[in-house]
């Protein structure tokens, strides 16, 4: 089997390639961050047509979606169909003008062999608080009480390859978390045990928060959407955890102090 990887270069998508048996395609513009047997090969998902010359002799596509408009998804999938027969989709809900349930049946109506996977808070997103932890002991942010199920990239990724490799899972959405809700004060105090520091969480004001993100170098465009989102989030009900992970893989998901061992790097000074 030959395995189409899109977002090869992103957190996902690289462990998709380092846990995928059998022969890997990376989608990707930087050919030369892969191990010599991983083939790259680059197309604009923007264009459908160009993904066309990357899915000759490929049976399954990983397809996690870039872009924030959902324009161009439909002709995606009408290209991998006429191609290969499986794709394996991780749900996004940066996509503005398409939610994940109209994702879901988008899928459902494409007459693939499909999966759609489904993910809780990516551990990753901790690492938005690495400036602040490499320049001292203390996180600040606002919702310090906001619960997160933190979710090891490598879990969603050995979600995935089951997914693209087992006929079982064909038709399946599956709902991903990590194995426990932690606020994110819990997290920061989790990060500084591993760590071997005293780091602790400290509430400001919205307008302190957004200059700290600012600062921090996010994007002033995502900013404003961020802190939206854990203002709304705050109103909700702690997540659900879910068995999922253990219940494809056979292993139970990885907790956040294995993430945060994982990455301990990426928080040194």
């Amino acid at each position: 089997m030959t395995i189409l990887v899109t977002g090869a270069t992103g957190n996902v998508g690289g462990q998709v390639i380092a846990q995928a048996p059998g022969a890997v395609r990376a989608l990707s513009r930087t050919p030369g961050r892969f191990p010599a047997h991983v083939e790259t090969v680059s197309a604009d998902l923007s264009d459908p047509v160009t993904l066309i010359p990357a899915l000759r002799g490929v049976e399954a596509v990983f397809l996690m979606w870039p872009l924030h408009t959902a324009a161009a998804l439909p002709g995606v999938l009408e290209v991998i169909g006429a191609h290969a027969r499986r794709v394996v989709y991780l749900g996004s809900g940066g996509v503005a003008d398409l939610t994940m349930d109209e994702q879901l049946k988008l899928f459902a109506r494409s007459g693939l062999e499909w999966t759609v996977i489904r993910p809780s808070t990516f551990a990753v997103n901790a690492l938005w608080w690495s400036r602040q932890i490499r320049a001292g002991d203390v996180v600040r942010g606002i919702h310090g009480d906001l619960a997160m199920a933190m979710l090891h990239e490598a879990d969603i990724a050995a979600v995935a390859v089951r997914a693209l490799t087992d006929t079982a899972c064909v038709g399946e959405v599956y709902d991903l978390t990590g194995p426990a809700a932690l606020t994110q004060a819990e997290q920061v105090r989790v990060i500084g045990e591993v760590l071997g520091r005293p780091l602790r969480w400290e509430e400001v004001s919205r307008a302190a928060a957004r200059e700290q993100l600012l600062t921090d170098d996010f994007p002033e465009s995502f900013v404003d959407v961020l802190l939206d989102a854990y203002t709304a989030m705050s109103a909700w009900p702690a997540p659900a955890i879910t068995a999922t992970v253990a219940q494809v893989t056979g292993s139970s998901a990885r907790d956040f102090q294995c993430w945060v061992a994982d990455h301990a790097g990426e928080f040194a000074a």
